[in-house]
């Protein structure tokens, strides 16, 4: 999911009910999990006729859904969003996700390891 206009989204999101909130906080959350396993190259990610995404784009992904996950948990308190967080990974809550969420400037750590990805050229392989 693209966010085009942060503060539209925002609004829109306080029209919405607590459990509407939770779901899409779980559904951001999934996407950025995904995009995090691309970036670090545990798993591909490729269009319709299989062209791999680049990780730049995987990337700006990333970075809606982490500003998502943020306005989200906003609207929804640390506790209710610590509960989704929990129930993604099977227990009560998790609190120390949330915090992570919120302080953590992960997109940084993400920008360089893409980019020396892309100045380090890949070894030929050996016949």
């Amino acid at each position: 999911m693209k966010i085009v206009n942060l503060e539209a989204f925002k609004q829109k999101c306080t029209e919405f009910s607590r459990p509407e909130l939770k779901a899409l906080l779980f559904h951001f959350a999934f996407e950025r999990i995904l995009r995090e396993l691309v970036l670090v190259d545990a798993l591909h990610c490729c269009r319709k006729n299989g062209e791999l995404i680049p990780k730049t784009e995987v990337l700006a992904g990333y970075v809606d859904n982490l500003e998502g996950e943020r306005v989200l948990i906003g609207l929804l308190g640390r506790r209710e969003a610590a509960k989704v967080y929990g129930f993604m990974e099977q227990i009560t809550s998790d609190v120390k996700t949330v915090d992570y969420v919120l302080t953590n400037d992960s997109v940084e750590h993400y920008q360089r390891l893409v980019s020396a990805e892309i100045v380090l050229p890949k070894e030929p392989q050996k016949k």
